[in-house]
């Protein structure tokens, strides 16, 4: 048993308990009991004091590419089996560190995700709890070479099953598709359709006898537009939607957007990072894309929280989706909080056990030197603690 004593909490994120300070009690993965500071919980065990801290649930990155080690494609065509997955390992441990307990893998080369996953559960290594998507399917496509040992190529309903149950039978837990060409892709066109209805519905179909979902990679409002039709469970980028779009995603509980800021701002920062035909399009369409995302969050809409960052950025940038949201988007701090916890824990159904500070939630929690509901510039410091189901990692 832990318990971590004079923990201040922000009320959005916590259930079953009002107030703002209080101790919480924890044994083996679960909280047990969050009571009023000072409470004699009866039991002799550890105790950290917070000292007043801010305690929130560990964070969620929805959009991660655990093997993605730079923005520069050529060298990942330049590494194995071996060498991605010790560096899959190093970036899933600085996740870790920056507090995302929960890191879902949107396309990994050679398994690299689907066996850190299980390293984890097995407890051989530590990290975030993640979700794996296997390889990405996507039709034959310009740009392709790009990432082509990301992907798998399937055209046409048929040969889309076939991909998404080679995908499930290697230990997936989700499905990822393309319905648009992609930003990072030579040759690819952001906001072109290229995946039809009918393959969108057939790897949902393939998903739903599997009791799991389908996540498509869209920019374009055509896309986005197909995918919300099709039962697509996630949007990823959404970067274009427009105010149809935004209209059928209201009120809408079985479909969301999950914008990832952070690769898409990181040119502004270090523009010598990108390729200059890739820059190019970046800059073209950087306001359209602002814009669109601002107006689907005026709208209401349940937003999740990606990064899509490579690992490189990932380290040297602490808290840099929360920065872009707050600086780019002016996302209101609590907005940014709930995307990036209980939202996020929402939207790939795991709210029963993750995402708030609950009595009987695992505890996941981090312990934050500030207060990000009233300064989310705090979320750049290092971490003061880091806990995983009850485990003090940091």
């Amino acid at each position: 048993m832990l318990i971590l004593r004079n923990c201040r909490l922000i009320k959005e994120l916590t259930e079953d308990y009002s107030k703002q300070y209080a101790d919480i009690l924890i044994d083996g993965k679960y909280i047990i009991a969050i009571n009023d500071v000072g409470t004699d919980f009866k039991v002799q065990c550890e105790e950290i004091n917070i000292c007043n801290k801010t305690v929130i649930p560990g964070l969620f990155d929805l959009h991660a590419h655990i093997d993605c080690r730079s923005l520069d494609p050529s060298r990942m065509h330049l590494k194995g089996a071996g060498t991605t997955a010790f560096e899959a390992y190093e970036c899933g441990r600085e996740y870790l560190r920056q507090g995302y307990t929960t890191v879902r893998d949107c396309g990994c080369r050679f398994n690299a995700a689907i066996a850190l996953r299980d390293a984890i559960n097995e407890g051989i290594v530590q990290g975030p709890r993640m979700i794996a998507s296997g390889l990405i399917i996507t039709p034959t496509e310009r740009g392709n070479s790009t990432f082509e040992t990301l992907y798998v190529e399937a055209d046409g309903p048929e040969e889309v099953r076939k991909a998404c149950r080679q995908e499930l039978q290697k230990g997936a837990d989700f499905i990822k598709v393309m319905g648009t060409g992609a930003f990072y892709n030579v040759g690819g066109v952001p906001g072109e359709t290229i995946s039809s209805l009918e393959e969108f519905e057939a790897a949902v179909k393939v998903a739903e006898m599997k009791n799991t979902y389908v996540a498509a990679h869209c920019h374009g409002t055509g896309a986005i537009k197909l995918a919300i039709n099709a039962g697509i469970r996630t949007i990823e980028h959404g970067s274009f939607i427009d105010d149809v779009g935004i209209s059928m995603l209201k009120g809408n509980d079985n479909c969301f957007i999950i914008p990832t800021l952070s690769i898409f701002m990181v040119t502004n920062d270090d523009p010598s990072l990108i390729p200059n035909q890739i820059l190019d399009t970046i800059k073209s369409l950087k306001e359209a894309m602002t814009n669109c995302i601002i107006n689907a969050y005026k709208a209401g809409l349940k937003l999740g929280w990606g990064t899509d960052i490579d690992f490189e950025n990932l380290k040297k940038r602490p808290g840099y989706e929360f920065i872009v949201r707050k600086k780019i988007l002016d996302f209101d701090n609590i907005d940014m909080l709930l995307q990036a916890t209980k939202y996020s824990a929402e939207i790939v159904r795991l709210n029963d056990r993750l995402g708030t500070v609950k009595a009987g939630k695992y505890a996941d929690l981090i312990v934050i030197d500030g207060n990000p509901d009233d300064n989310i510039f705090v979320m750049e410091k290092d971490l003061i603690h880091v806990l995983k189901e009850g485990n003090l990692i940091y």
